[in-house]
């Protein structure tokens, strides 16, 4: 079984780029995130940088100067915070922007517990080092940290491993009192197959619609007609609409990906389905929600309305600055991606307008939650308790959640806040002020919208082969969707 997981982890590291691409949510600029997720960096969304992840990859499965590989792994953050005199615990985070936050919360914690003190040592590590050091320490039976982010596409590994590697956290949500205000879907992505909860996660990545209104003003299309769509064919209708008046080679409405799922992801929320088939059943990629995703997106492609995303997809630097360059006008993406508009495109600030997304048949859900980071508590730790309570305060209390928002700009778990006019409609956040409208009016909106998609065994095999191979087959060398989704499903179903 060791050798089992550790083959599976040097692979996924292979495709890590594309799977992070489209996970997370944090600040790009870090440099120390994977590929996409929610907090930041492509692979992760947490704050991390894409590009550097997915070097990182590379040169795991390479078998380079990797943790794997047994050398030195180089940290790019170590700092200790909090009470000296308190318990001392060891936190890694491959996201110094994270550990940073890590250390805001612990002194907070203090403050609020002064007879459970803690001492809290944050280390940040290159993406792919930490997660080969994380699950190679969870092999040797030693080494592991009591806290430790793990990013979503990395989950299943270390979720293998639960009867032994991790501790669960529902007593710590459970007496938290925060428990019945998180999302609960964003908490299920971070579940067992027994049941419980292993990860916290650090925000909810909803799905929305981002509009370059001021751009879209120019050419007669207003903020009514945008709040008017509610199916694809209103929102491709307008996208025309646009494109006819423009009339300008290499400005379209909107974008393709070939190298992440967000598009199907939202489209398989819709329709209540799941291409990972859960814990219990089959990959199926061969489904009507994908099909019919799919159809529409080279049927744009085709119309002259859409255009490849370069690089793939969105979150990276040359699909930031496409929509820098207003050539493309609407986009979907995970709300995590608001903080790519304040580190990249500063410049942007008051044209751009968010909006929940639209369906294909109306009274369908509107959003899924898309990338994060799950941190866990490791069963190693011998203060697995306080370890998972304090984890629970920084990412789920108001006091966490405020930080979260204040500080990374991610979509907070906790919607007692969403309706807090102080938290919502406060004019010195920077991500209230920025876009024409407040994000969490937008999020209200969805909130019991919001899909999940299961992270399970499958999902590194699905996300493999649909972004380095399906998606360019389709978009990019026009072979038939049914044949290129048989194809994707003999190859998963042979990963597998």
């Amino acid at each position: 079984m060791k050798k089992k997981l550790v083959s599976a982890l040097l692979c996924a590291t292979m495709v890590v780029g594309c799977l992070g691409m489209t996970a997370c949510g944090g600040s790009s600029d870090s440099g120390d995130s994977g590929a996409s997720s929610d907090d930041g960096g492509a692979a992760s969304d947490d704050g991390g940088a894409a590009d550097d992840g997915a070097g990182d990859a590379a040169d795991t499965a390479a078998g380079g100067d990797t943790a794997a590989s047994g050398t030195a792994v180089e940290e790019t953050f170590n700092d200790t915070f909090g009470d000296a005199n308190g318990t001392h615990l060891d936190l890694w985070t491959f996201v110094d922007v994270h550990a940073s936050f890590y250390g805001t919360m612990v002194e907070k914690w203090n403050e609020a517990n002064p007879d459970r003190t803690i001492e809290l040592t944050a280390v940040s590590y290159p993406y792919s080092d930490m997660h080969n050091k994380l699950l190679m320490s969870f092999q040797a039976g030693e080494g592991a940290p009591d806290i430790c982010d793990v990013e979503v596409s990395q989950f299943p590994n270390v979720v293998e491993g639960v009867d032994q590697w991790i501790y669960p956290m529902d007593d710590a949500l459970n007496n938290s009192g925060y428990k019945d205000d998180i999302v609960a879907s964003r908490l299920e992505t971070y579940m067992g197959a027994d049941g419980h909860y292993y990860g916290i996660p650090f925000h909810v990545g909803a799905m929305i619609m981002y509009y370059n209104l001021a751009e879209l003003e120019n050419y007669g299309i207003t903020q009514a007609d945008i709040d008017a769509i509610v199916t694809w064919d209103d929102w491709v209708a307008l996208g025309k609409k646009y494109v006819e008046a423009r009339g300008e080679d290499g400005k379209v409405w909107t974008s393709v990906d070939t190298g992440g799922g967000d598009w199907m992801w939202l489209a398989m929320a819709e329709y209540g389905d799941d291409w990972t088939g859960g814990f219990d059943g089959e990959p199926n990629v061969q489904l009507d929600s994908v099909k019919n995703m799919l159809t529409m997106q080279k049927q744009m492609l085709d119309d002259g309305i859409a255009m490849i995303s370069p690089d793939g997809q969105n979150d990276t630097d040359a699909g930031i600055q496409n929509i820098a360059d207003h050539n493309i006008v609407s986009f979907l993406k995970a709300g995590w991606f608001m903080s790519r508009f304040i580190d990249k495109m500063p410049e942007e600030k008051g044209n751009w307008y968010l909006a929940p997304c639209p369906v294909f048949e109306e009274g369908q859900p509107r959003s899924v939650g898309v990338g994060g980071t799950g941190t866990v508590v490791t069963q190693e730790s011998e203060n697995k308790e306080l370890a998972a309570d304090f984890l629970v305060y920084a990412k789920c209390s108001p006091d966490g959640e405020k930080e979260i928002w204040a500080e990374l700009g991610f979509d907070v778990c906790n919607t007692s806040l969403w309706s807090d006019e102080s938290f919502a409609h406060d004019e010195t956040n920077q991500y209230n002020t920025y876009f024409r409208n407040y994000p969490y009016d937008v999020f209200n909106e969805i909130k019991d919208e919001i899909g999940k998609i299961s992270v399970v065994k499958a999902s590194m095999a699905i996300n493999d082969q649909l972004n380095l191979t399906t998606f360019n087959e389709i978009f990019e060398d026009g072979v038939d969707i049914d044949e290129a989704l048989q194809e994707a499903q003999d190859a998963i179903e042979l990963e597998m």
